[in-house]
């Protein structure tokens, strides 16, 4: 549907057309930026692929009579082809576009995110986070929370017991409304009754 509800059209009414301009264009580069990321990823796989395809060639014949040996320059080179240095070029990205949000907002305000919201904010089971493992950052989802947390990595893989620091929170949750639709950050408009009665009775006893 192309309809748009009266109160998305009073928040698109409240921003000049300059902002909204600058906002898509904004994205379209964050978009580019991420596609060059993840070609460059793509055609450096490609590239080590048909590079471990040649060597075998050139070793097979070695390989009749005993296990072709490893060398050390081969070893290095496969230690070096990770997508760690991808994955930390789309954090910068990322991290560029949310510096940039905030861009022009000096002044401050009551509901003003912290400087490092990202890492302080509270998060909820089922939230889309990046988790730090092995000194990158992967994205993830939260599968557990308590005092530690527990996420599932976009491979499927899983980790548990994560401190809060080790978490990058994605997006901010969304502000608390006067109608108690929105509380804590958490949107219970398309709760039942009976779990909206259950949620408040947990965050009463928070």
């Amino acid at each position: 549907s192309h309809e748009v509800d009266e109160s998305s059209a009073k928040l698109a009414e409240a921003y000049s057309r300059d902002i909204w301009k600058d906002t898509v264009e904004r994205v379209r580069s964050q978009g580019v930026d991420l596609f060059d990321i993840h070609r460059d990823m793509y055609l450096a796989a490609i590239e080590e692929g048909e590079l471990r395809k040649t060597e075998a060639k050139m070793t097979a014949h070695l390989e009749e009579t005993s296990p072709a040996a490893m060398t050390p320059e081969r070893m290095q080179r496969l230690s070096l082809f990770r997508v760690q240095k991808f994955f930390e070029k789309i954090t910068a990205s990322k991290e560029a576009l949310s510096a940039w949000s905030r861009e022009g907002n000096a002044g401050g305000s009551a509901d003003e995110l912290p400087t490092n919201w990202e890492f302080t904010l509270p998060v909820k089971l089922g939230d889309k986070v990046e988790a730090n493992f092995g000194g990158a950052w992967f994205p993830a989802t939260i599968t557990k929370v308590g005092a530690t947390y527990d996420v599932q990595f976009f491979d499927g893989d899983s980790e548990i017991g994560l401190d809060r620091s080790l978490l990058k929170l994605l997006t901010p949750p969304p502000k608390d409304t006067a109608d108690g639709t929105i509380i804590n950050g958490v949107d219970t408009s398309t709760m039942t009754k009976k779990e909206l009665k259950r949620f408040l009775k947990k965050q009463k006893n928070m």
